[in-house]
């Protein structure tokens, strides 16, 4: 399958996958419309401009957890988008500019992240939304008045949309329940079945992002051995997805 951030960075594209996705902010950050998105966003070229394309697992957030934790010695915290300097983008072009300089090469979590920026970059790590609101919802949603932050995380996701208040509400019933069945044909579709224990797709059967938290819970990741083992997770889970050959075109 092709590549598209391959194709949208032409000659900027390398084997520095934390550079290419830079490179790739940078560059899709020039614009904000649906039709800019329709031809700038990866998970919407990968659709071929469908507005209901989003991005399983965010790319960000890990780069976020690795370099903020590898240099904090420093106090530098990286932020993508800055309000507090001339250049909102000042922290994606350090990160591209001088990659090593901040996250060493042969770190084990940074061998890990670009394990998974690798694939992340794949038509694997993208889907079909059944309505393009759920994007946003996947990352902050309000239920009965609560502020939720999710994060993008896939168990997150998966727990959130067993509950009607919550993503649940894009698979809705006649009766303003989750329809269980068009549902589970979605996460059969999206091939999302990996996130789940033995095969069964209920919200009792999620596998978790880390050990010890519940799946509902989403949790910003702060310590080296809960990074870790969410970039495990991730990667296995993309690989799955990988080996069926991404998506399916729609």
């Amino acid at each position: 399958m092709r590549n598209m951030m391959k194709e949208y960075l032409g000659d900027g594209y390398s084997n520095n996958y934390v550079r290419n996705f830079c490179l790739y902010w940078i560059k899709a950050s020039q614009g904000s419309s649906s039709e800019w998105r329709k031809k700038n966003d990866l998970d919407c070229l990968y659709y071929n401009g469908d507005l209901r394309a989003d991005t399983l697992m965010s790319a960000w957030t890990p780069v976020k957890w690795v370099a903020d934790l590898l240099n904090k010695d420093t106090g530098k915290v990286f932020i993508k988008h800055r309000k507090d300097c001339g250049d909102p983008l000042h922290d994606l072009k350090l990160l591209a500019e001088d990659t090593d300089a901040y996250l060493p090469p042969k770190h084990k979590l940074v061998i890990q992240l670009n394990e998974f920026l690798k694939l992340a970059e794949q038509a694997c790590n993208y889907i079909l939304l059944p309505d393009n609101r759920m994007n946003c919802s996947r990352y902050r949603i309000f239920i009965n008045g609560k502020d939720v932050w999710l994060f993008d995380e896939v168990p997150a996701t998966l727990a959130h949309l067993f509950d009607k208040d919550s993503l649940g509400r894009y698979f809705p019933d006649e009766n303003g329940n989750v329809d269980l069945k068009s549902l589970k044909e979605w996460l059969v579709r999206e091939k999302l079945t990996f996130g789940f224990e033995d095969g069964i797709i209920d919200k009792d059967h999620i596998k978790p992002l880390i050990k010890g938290i519940d799946p509902y819970e989403a949790k910003w990741l702060t310590e080296e051995n809960e990074i870790s083992e969410a970039l495990a997770y991730m990667t296995s889970f993309l690989t799955e997805r990988n080996k069926t050959s991404g998506n399916e075109e729609v």
